[in-house]
């Protein structure tokens, strides 16, 4: 089979995580900063992937070693196998998720318009597949798109992302939906600070005030179970 000689997904993955871990405990040791960690990450993704053929890697497979490419920060092949894992998903999980991780690479890629688009397609997901959303256009797809000329309407997609949050369902039994439930309200407001920032960078002053006074009034919302 073509995967033959491949280093599987799992594999890269647990190389990745121990080399976090290591890079994690030198920080803890004051050896060296945060930043420096994320760099050593990258650096050991990268390495992972030099010999990776794209073309040999099964559709099944393009979600899992788009995360290892995403964490090299190799972004033109991580929209290629994040685009291939959205196209051919058969999950609404793995449906959601690789939308998400498209707009990131995307966004890094200065295709904001569509980066936009893409992790707006996933807002058709169920209730109880909704909550990466946030997160995602929160601390990964937004960062990488601002000013490149589209602030108003990362604004906007965060506006709306954060109504995606709201409507999400969660097992409070489980230890994930707890979770969820206790970093809701950080995310929105932190959401609609950001929100705030993009409408003033985008000289949208009025919209940046109503986004302001969002952020002040919010709480922990209502979740469904």
């Amino acid at each position: 089979p073509d995967e033959v000689g491949m280093v599987q997904p799992e594999v890269l993955e647990r190389s990745l995580r121990w080399a976090w871990e290591a890079a994690e405990t030198r920080v803890v040791r004051g050896e060296i900063t945060e930043q420096q960690a994320q760099e050593f990450t990258r650096a050991r993704a990268d390495e992972l992937v030099e010999h990776i053929d794209l073309a040999k890697i099964p559709d099944a497979q393009a979600f899992a070693y788009g995360q290892v490419f995403r964490t090299a920060q190799r972004w033109e092949d991580a929209k290629t196998l994040f685009a291939t894992a959205l196209k051919t998903a058969k999950t609404d999980d793995i449906r959601v998720n690789a939308g998400l991780r498209l707009a990131q690479a995307l966004a890094h890629l200065d295709q904001v318009d569509e980066a936009i688009a893409t992790a707006r397609s996933v807002f058709d997901a169920p209730d109880h597949e909704a909550a990466p959303i946030l997160p995602a256009v929160l601390y990964e797809i937004v960062p990488a798109g601002r000013r490149k000329g589209k602030d108003a309407e990362l604004a906007k997609l965060l506006e709306d992302a954060v109504a995606q949050h709201q409507r999400t369902r969660v097992d409070i039994e489980s230890e994930a939906g707890k979770s969820f439930l206790m970093a809701m309200g950080v995310h929105i407001q932190k959401a609609w600070e950001l929100a705030a920032r993009l409408y003033r960078s985008a000289g949208e002053q009025e919209k940046a005030t109503q986004a302001i006074a969002k952020a002040l009034e919010s709480r922990a919302s209502e979740v469904r179970i």
